[in-house]
Formats: structure tokens, C-alpha cells, sequence
């Protein structure tokens, strides 16, 4: 036992080593043995309920997975509920190792299974919260992706805490997405900004995504006339990153939760007309533009190098660096940057739910 947990400290030592070398730390890693990992690994974390973090993980699966038919993406739950089930399962008959068992047996390739949408995902567990009386190592989750070798994005739901199985996935992701929906909840973000602090990250190895704003709440003040302008105010004020994405509260979107069906179903499939597609749309464009994953010509997923190759064509370069599509609303006035050139408009192509 000691022996893994030297090798987990050494495997460790390595990969900050490596990140320090990384201008950003969501570029890979390339020289000094420091081999560039495939996946991009995202975590969808917050230490309050409420702010929708299973709704952001699995929507940003089927967006992902619409946006880029050649991206594999992978979900796992380290929640205790059965929502990922309900939206992914095609067979309703639960088979197969959870990810508590994953966890336990250390090895994640046994319990994939693919999905509705053509999203991969780990079964849920409904005892997942045992492991934290088991687990004592933050970075097991880590070494365990590491040794699986997934070519494409991998997206972590977490619960509403910070004890070890979010550390784990805040030490695994390349990518933290701190979701937020009101000042509580963004106190608690602090606290996330800390750990990662006191680990030594990158100060946008976390970015904050407003979540669930119910834009018909208003003040009656000039500066700050409503929940949404209250919040980025407050959040410049404690110069926290930021996306540019956000997501409103929706009627609509909570329904997709419940039916006679009794699954779960997804923004894109279940909401189309609504605004929250369109946020939706944006936050997944915004992601692969910020991970930057691309295919080769094996049709494999692979992080784009930091030095473009000579020979790649101006159309690749511009496809790479194309404009976000636009949400509807005015984004760019809200956080305060240059405006974009709109990009292109085209409806997504639905990915089969079989």
C-alpha cells in the first residue's frame, strides 16, 4: 500500500512540475518527459445545493457531445443521486460496477457504459457516500483518469460539500466551474478559491458560472437594478474569473426533471425554443474554446499543442478560433469587454437519445 501512495506523491510531484512549465494551465504539458494528457477534464462544483450542478454536468454532456459529434465525453457523479442514470441509462436495469466500485477497485474502465445522446458515463451509487469514511488520498480519482487514458472531455458532478470526493475531482480537473446563483452562494465559492489557493493552482484553474439567475428579480437602485448585475458587481469586487456564459432559472427546464417517463431529459431535447438552450449553447462553445480539444487524422481526440504547426490550414486556424455564437442577449455590455464578431448561427444537430 505504501508503494501506490509513493507512486501517487511521485506521479504528483511530476504533474506540478509540469503545470508550472504550462503558460496556461489548460494548455498540455510537452518537453522533459512531461507527456500531454488527452483528456480535459472539467469539475462542476459548489459547497451549496440549490445552484444546479447536476443540471450544468449532464446538459454540458449532450451540448458537448451535439456541438462535436467526433468529441468522446465521459460523465461520472460522485453525488449520491440517480439523476445521471435517469437521462443516460438505456437499459433501465442497473448491471455493471458503479462508481463506488470503480473507486474501490481502482480502475474506471470496467463501469463506462454508453449512454443516451452517445454520452459515456459511469452508473451512479447510491452508497457513494460510504467512501469517504474509506478514501483518505485526494488525488486517487486523479491517478485513476490518469490510468484510463480517456481521448476526449471528462465531466465531473460533485455534491455539495468539499470533503474528499470533491477534493478529488477539484485535484483531478484542468478546469473548475464554480457555479453560483446568489451571495451565499457565492461565499461559498471562497472557499473553493481558497483550497485551490493553498494547493498551489492556477488562480483560473476555477472559474465562477452564474447558474440559475432568476433575471426577474430587480432593485430599486441605479447601479445595481437587478440579481444579475448585483452579482457580477460583487464578483468584480472580489476579482474571481469569470465565464462569459451564464444560465437564467427556468420553469421549464426544472420540469425536464420530472414526467411520467420518470426520466430525466435533456435542455436541448426537452427545451429547444427556450432561452436556456441558448445559454446552454454558449457555455459548451465557450468550454471547447477554452480546453481547446480536436481531432487528428485518426479521428482521436487530442489537447491542441501550444505552437500550431506551419503546415495547418488558415480555415483549421480559424475554425479553432471561431466567435462564440451569440446568446440572445448582450453579453459583452454586462462584463464589461470588447464585443465579438457574431459567429455562426446554425441550429445543433440533436444527437439520438438510442
Amino acid at each position: 500500500m505504501s508503494r501506490f501512495f509513493d507512486a501517487v506523491r511521485r506521479a504528483d510531484e511530476i504533474r506540478q512540475r509540469c503545470l508550472d512549465r504550462i503558460a496556461t494551465p489548460l494548455e498540455p504539458a510537452a518537453d522533459e518527459g512531461c507527456a500531454p494528457r488527452r483528456a480535459r477534464v472539467v469539475a462542476v462544483v459548489s459547497n451549496k445545493g440549490g445552484v444546479g450542478k447536476t443540471t450544468v454536468a449532464t446538459n454540458l454532456a449532450v451540448y458537448l457531445r451535439a456541438l462535436r459529434e467526433d468529441l468522446p465525453v465521459l460523465l461520472i457523479g460522485l453525488d449520491d443521486q440517480a439523476t445521471i442514470d435517469r437521462m443516460f441509462a438505456i437499459e433501465k436495469a442497473r448491471i455493471g460496477p458503479t462508481i463506488a466500485d470503480a473507486l474501490r477497485a481502482g480502475s474506471l474502465g470496467g463501469a463506462i457504459r454508453l449512454g443516451n445522446y452517445g454520452v459515456h458515463y459511469v452508473a451512479s451509487s447510491p452508497r457513494i457516500g460510504e467512501l469517504k469514511r474509506e478514501i483518505s488520498d485526494p488525488h486517487r480519482l486523479e491517478s485513476l483518469l490518469a490510468a484510463l487514458d480517456w481521448p476526449g472531455v471528462v465531466l465531473l458532478d460533485t455534491k455539495s460539500d468539499l470533503e474528499i470526493l470533491t477534493q478529488n475531482a477539484l485535484q483531478a480537473c484542468d478546469l473548475a466551474l464554480v457555479l453560483a446563483r446568489d451571495l451565499g452562494s457565492l461565499d461559498e465559492a471562497e472557499k473553493v478559491f481558497e483550497l485551490l489557493r493553498l494547493w498551489g493552482r492556477p488562480r483560473d484553474a476555477a472559474r465562477i458560472l452564474l447558474s440559475l439567475v432568476d433575471l426577474r428579480v430587480k432593485y430599486a437602485r441605479e447601479q445595481t437594478r437587478d440579481i444579475l448585475s448585483l452579482l457580477l458587481e460583487e464578483i468584480r469586487r472580489r476579482d474571481h474569473p469569470l465565464l462569459r456564459s451564464f444560465l437564467s432559472s427556468s420553469p421549464k427546464v426544472e420540469s425536464l426533471h420530472s414526467n411520467p417517463d420518470r426520466v430525466t431529459h435533456s435542455i436541448l431535447h426537452g427545451a429547444p425554443n427556450s432561452l436556456v438552450h441558448r445559454q446552454m449553447q454558449h457555455l459548451a462553445d465557450e468550454l471547447l474554446a477554452i480546453l481547446r480539444p480536436r481531432t487528428d487524422s485518426e479521428g482521436e481526440v487530442a489537447a491542441v499543442a501550444q505552437s500550431e504547426s506551419e503546415s495547418e490550414s488558415e480555415s483549421e486556424r480559424d475554425a479553432a478560433e471561431r466567435p462564440l455564437r451569440p446568446l440572445g442577449v448582450d453579453v459583452a455590455a454586462w462584463l464589461g469587454i470588447e464585443r465579438e464578431s457574431p459567429g455562426s448561427d446554425a441550429p445543433l444537430r440533436m444527437p439520438s437519445a438510442g
